[in-house]
């Protein structure tokens, strides 16, 4: 029997916390595991760059053609 990983990737970054959570919100609605990282750094750095890239949202890895279809609006 081959195992499978469940990797968890970044599925995207954003420039405030609003909308972050508006995004996981919408993955939770349809009952897709997910969770948001650096949502108090953006409130210290509000500028993003290669340093701070922003509040990430992350998802399994199985999940990204689902997420991308939901999250497309």
């Amino acid at each position: 029997m081959e195992e499978v990983e469940d990797k968890i990737i970044v599925f995207d970054a954003y420039d405030t916390v609003v909308a972050a959570n508006l995004a996981k919100t919408k993955l939770d609605a349809y009952g897709i595991p997910c969770f948001l990282t650096d949502e108090h750094i953006t409130s210290l750095y509000p500028i993003r760059n290669d340093i701070f890239p922003g509040v990430r949202l992350h998802i399994f890895e199985q999940d990204l053609l689902r997420v991308k279809e939901i999250l497309k609006d």
